[in-house]
């Protein structure tokens, strides 16, 4: 990674927030005399999906000292100053001495991880100290290594938490198979979190006055393979809409040469108003969770490459939603959206502009998907109260004063 930081943006930020760790932690446990909530997620998605638990916390508990964990730069540069947590940190590297000066240093009263995080040493710092260590919206596949015949080692990490709360009964099943039993399904907490943006979704100007009442398409987390299926569409005028690119990363560069392709007038969120522009490029970041309001579909990036983005931000409110067919079938979110008729995979422009051609042109059907969507959400929706109610039944967030 020291290698890796002289030439990669994101290396380097994550090599540098390594080296200032133990100062910045030092600072803010000194001054600290509160219990300490600790959640750690991986990166901005799992802050996501574990926020939800932690605003519910911060509100029941208000003497409690919020502390968040990250391990990827692209989390911990976006949430470092998100109002409501008292200390953001990268996460020190697993290591018995690392986790054990974390751990005496820190001194959590409770610990939360969410999704996919499993650090050896941490938990097993966590379970000799006597804290409770939650899971939160877990997901397990058959052919991760805790159900594989050489996978011992892995189960053990499972074994020091004293509860797991998983997003379906697939995943109790196979935890259950191997001995684990501490687990409740509880669902996934991004649909508690979803909603809540819904709710509370506040408009934009510039949106606004670039749609102008018109049907707009919005592209959501586009990586260059995604906007090759959407720059023709845009260019043929396939339908009397107008386009709204978020792109996953600000690459100028790159940005540019999306604008380069387009034979239509295209304008930047942070440049002039363009009067007749057809697609917005929105080349700053935060907006994505509330621009699909109003929208008549919606495409998600990623799924050609690493895997698909969030598609629940945009299912919840309504707009059909299409992404790539390679990687998108551990999002059991999307799996459920694509058999209940409400997301399509797709293989190129043309198997785009077909999928989206049948809902278009059917306004019956466009509605009645807006309104299973929406109903597909909300259904969903709860886990953060049942992790809660556990918290508050077992008294860990008790405090003597």
């Amino acid at each position: 990674m020291r290698l890796a930081s002289l030439f990669h943006p994101k290396a380097k930020l994550w090599h540098e927030g390594q080296q200032a760790i133990w100062e910045g932690l030092e600072t803010a446990m000194h001054l600290n005399t509160k219990p300490v909530f600790w959640i750690h997620t991986a990166s901005m998605g799992e802050f996501e999906q574990g926020r939800p638990i932690l605003e519910a916390f911060k509100n029941q508990y208000s003497d409690y000292f919020i502390l968040v964990t990250f391990y990827s730069p692209s989390g911990y540069e976006v949430r470092k100053n998100t109002p409501g947590i008292d200390f953001v940190s990268y996460l020190p590297l697993d290591g018995l001495h690392a986790s054990s000066r974390f751990l005496d240093l820190v001194k959590p009263k409770m610990a939360l991880f969410v999704k996919y995080e499993f650090w050896y040493f941490y938990l097993q710092g966590l379970r000799k100290r006597g804290i409770q260590t939650l899971l939160v919206s877990g997901i397990f596949r058959s052919n991760q290594s805790f159900f594989q015949w050489y996978g011992g080692f892995f189960r053990g990490m499972l074994a020091n938490f004293d509860h797991l709360f998983v997003q379906n009964k697939e995943s109790k099943d196979l935890l259950e198979s191997i001995g684990i039993h501490q687990v409740t399904v509880a669902g996934d907490t991004r649909f508690d979190r979803v909603l809540a943006n819904a709710r509370n979704a506040k408009s934009w100007d510039l949106l606004t006055h670039f749609v102008d009442n018109q049907a707009f398409i919005v592209v959501g987390s586009a990586w260059q393979a995604d906007m090759d299926c959407i720059i023709p569409l845009i260019n043929a005028h396939a339908f009397p809409v107008k386009w709204v690119i978020v792109p996953h990363e600000i690459n100028l560069a790159e940005l540019q040469s999306w604008k380069n392709r387009m034979s239509v007038p295209v304008m930047f969120s942070k440049g002039d108003f363009v009067e007749n522009a057809e697609v917005l490029i929105v080349d700053e970041v935060g907006r994505l969770a509330t621009m699909y309001r109003g929208a008549t579909f919606a495409y998600i990036g990623g799924a050609f490459g690493a895997g698909l983005h969030n598609t629940l931000e945009a299912a919840v409110y309504g707009p059909t939603v299409f992404f790539g067919n390679k990687n998108y079938q551990k999002f059991h979110e999307a799996v459920d959206l694509v058999s209940l008729g409400l997301a399509f995979p797709i293989a190129d422009a043309a198997s785009l502009e077909n999928s989206m051609r049948v809902i278009f042109d059917d306004d019956d059907l466009l509605v009645n998907k807006q309104v299973m969507s929406r109903n597909f959400v909300a259904m969903q929706a709860g886990a953060t109260a049942l992790i809660m109610e556990y918290i508050e039944q077992k008294n860990i967030a008790y405090v003597t004063h």
